[in-house]
């Protein structure tokens, strides 16, 4: 009986032992969605706009908006200023979507503006896991007037 005991004990530690280092789905797909911010912004103060358009997806659409005017709308950012500090609030996760809620700040010498996301602009801040990866996807809707309609019903990620 007590050899039992003592096995039983140890396989319990044992167990306790190997689930100490994992993470849940939702706690791993914010590790890797404030990867992907913190990367967006090395690469805007390094002025490289080809790595951010690597986090977005082929099918972006945000407010109207494709990945080709995303990229436009980035280089302006980039014109402007020189630096981008992301401050991530939280993120909600939903399956294979996201949305993070943070406060970006975009700021040169002689300029500023803080970006209160998604509310203010949300270009980075929609995302969908395809094939294991995250990628910025855009909310998917087609105008700010369907934006508008879909805040009303509170339908923030669309699938």
């Amino acid at each position: 009986m007590k050899k039992l005991s003592f096995l039983l004990l140890i396989l319990l530690l044992l167990l306790g032992l190997t689930n100490c280092g994992v993470e849940d789905a939702d706690s791993i797909a914010r590790r890797d969605i404030r990867d992907i911010l913190y990367d967006i912004s090395v690469d805007f103060n390094l002025n490289d706009i080809a790595p951010i358009m690597d986090h977005v997806h082929l099918d972006y659409l945000h407010k109207g908006l494709t990945s080709y005017n995303f990229n436009s709308l980035w280089l302006d950012r980039m014109a402007q200023f020189n630096l981008l500090e992301i401050e991530i609030l939280y993120i909600e996760i939903n399956g294979d979507y996201a949305i993070v809620h943070s406060s970006n700040k975009f700021s040169s010498a002689s300029n500023s503006e803080t970006l209160n996301e998604p509310e203010d602009s949300g270009d980075i801040s929609y995302f969908r896991r395809d094939g294991g990866t995250w990628q910025i996807y855009g909310n998917q809707l087609q105008s700010k007037a369907e934006v508008a309609y879909a805040h009303k019903g509170n339908l923030l990620v669309c699938k």
